[in-house]
């Protein structure tokens, strides 16, 4: 899909949600169960699954004939609790799914996800970048769909210049002015804290050392007018200036500037934070070769092109394999994952009920 098409799927969207868009738009528990004899993908929701609709299902049944067909994600923690269930009852409300690089791994823990033993099945994982395929038992678990940064944001009628380092988080310049994400599993504050403050994310690796790093933190709250779960309420406050700098998804912000929004997506001098969501495919499936196939084919640098320049999200492919131009990719992924700050992802699969724990003390309490 060219980028003109692509322009105007994202402003319809918008439109028809009043400002809500991609992981904004998770809706709650659906009915996920396909047709039989077609491969259902669980994505998620809004503009992403618009756009792959177009960009990726379309294409893969036309060139593979495998019907396959896009059906919206719940949150992240009601879609391992659905999978789950449906494991244990030998079920498959999907064949394949997007899930966040912690969903992966607690999947795995709980045996949710099929493992591929002859990694020779995908042509295409030559191309994808090591740090996101997960191997298991000596055979692949997940693959990388797309990724994404979490970027400074703001609203230009406010602040002219590019905020572009985390440092402004402690500024008190910005006193009562910025909107961060409001989980320490999905805004990775501690991450940013440990790198910007502490030199590197070591300190993470035990209690003692993330104490500290809350500690510091703490002096953050100051500065925060909005912590938010609904990326979809910060937008608006980012839009309309009530809130006017703050963290977002850059692929999201890019959306609201291409609608006419006076916001802007910064790369931070100190990396931005790069996540990351992976294909797995439920052990339960039935349509175990066609959801290899899916995968190989999402995975192919042409199909992770064309995802990129259209959902401005960053191709899961290695720099060297994608034909992007230099503009395209530095708008989307800035100076690279090379740069960025990639979560200490083990912090918050191992001391999740700690870690929330002292969030709520530190952060919102």
């Amino acid at each position: 899909m060219n980028s003109n098409a692509s322009g105007h799927t994202r402003r319809r969207f918008l439109k028809a949600t009043g400002g809500a868009t991609a992981v904004g738009a998770l809706a709650g528990c659906t009915d996920l169960l396909g047709e039989e004899g077609t491969l259902t993908v669980a994505v998620y929701g809004g503009v992403f699954q618009e756009v792959m609709d177009e960009s990726l299902f379309e294409p893969f049944t036309e060139d593979t004939g495998i019907d396959a067909e896009s059906e919206e994600q719940p949150t992240a923690e009601e879609a391992l609790a659905q999978y789950g269930s449906a494991v244990d009852a030998g079920e498959a409300p999907v064949d394949v799914a997007i899930m966040s690089t912690v969903g992966v791994l607690r999947g795995l823990n709980d045996d949710l996800w099929h493992v591929w033993d002859d990694e020779d099945a995908f042509e295409n994982l030559q191309y994808i970048s090591d740090g996101l395929i997960e191997e298991r038992d000596g055979g692949i678990a997940s693959v990388g769909a797309l990724s994404w940064y979490i970027n400074l944001v703001q609203n230009t009628d406010v602040y002219e210049e590019p905020i572009d380092s985390w440092e402004t988080l402690w500024d008190e310049e910005y006193e009562d002015s910025l909107g961060l994400l409001g989980l320490a599993s999905n805004s990775f504050l501690l991450d940013i804290t440990a790198e910007v403050r502490f030199g590197g994310q070591e300190i993470l690796e035990d209690r003692d050392g993330v104490e500290e790093v809350f500690e510091e933190l703490a002096d953050v709250t100051d500065q925060v007018n909005f912590w938010y779960e609904n990326e979809a309420e910060f937008q608006q406050r980012l839009r309309d200036a009530e809130v006017p700098a703050g963290m977002l998804y850059s692929d999201i912000t890019k959306v609201m500037q291409e609608d006419g929004a006076p916001v802007q997506s910064n790369f931070v001098e100190e990396g931005s934070v790069l996540d990351s969501g992976s294909w797995v495919t439920l052990t339960t499936t039935e349509m175990e070769e066609e959801a290899r196939e899916f995968i190989d084919y999402a995975s192919a640098p042409d199909v992770q092109d064309t995802l990129a320049e259209n959902l401005f999200t960053a191709p899961t492919i290695d720099r060297e394999h994608s034909e992007l131009d230099e503009e395209t990719y530095a708008e989307i992924a800035g100076p690279g994952p090379e740069e960025a700050i990639v979560p200490y992802y083990d912090l918050y699969l191992e001391e999740e009920e700690w870690v929330n724990q002292r969030w709520e003390e530190f952060i919102i309490g």
